[in-house]
């Protein structure tokens, strides 16, 4: 079987991350992810990107590197990670599509919401590329 590219943004905006929570399907409802969704056939993942934020959050965006790594989801689909900024004059986003709630994460407050399991690593590797200093994950207490 062929593995199937589902394209996460790590998009960022004055060093802050947003996250989206889930509303649907119901066993990943409440729990939180980057934004993104599968490559339709034909379509770079880069193009999916755009798409999914646009379909998704409303957004504008621009796709910037692929975060080094890929992540296995439910067979067939592996997860990449690109980093994304707004474009000027996008619209602030909104959760329209399989969200309900979206925050804007520092760095050290991005382990307060409770990642998708297959998210964690994800978040973690967009942290390092990003050069990004992180609290420790799951446990929800600030270090220092």
């Amino acid at each position: 079987m062929t593995e199937r590219i589902v394209v996460g943004a790590a998009l960022v905006d004055g060093g802050r991350l947003l996250a989206a929570r889930r509303s649907a399907p119901a066993e990943l409802a409440g729990r939180w992810e980057l934004p993104g969704g599968k490559v339709e056939a034909g379509e770079t993942p880069e193009a999916a990107l755009v798409r999914e934020l646009r379909e998704e959050l409303g957004v504008a965006a621009e796709p910037g590197e692929r975060v080094p790594g890929q992540w296995p989801l439910r067979a067939p689909f592996v997860l990449q990670v690109w980093t994304a900024r707004l474009r000027p004059g996008s619209a602030a986003p909104q959760p329209l599509e399989d969200h309900d709630e979206l925050r804007w994460l520092t760095p050290a407050r991005v382990w307060d919401v409770p990642w998708l399991d297959q998210d964690v690593p994800a978040v973690e590797q967009v942290l390092a590329h990003l050069g990004l200093q992180a609290g420790t994950p799951a446990n929800g207490t600030e270090p220092g």
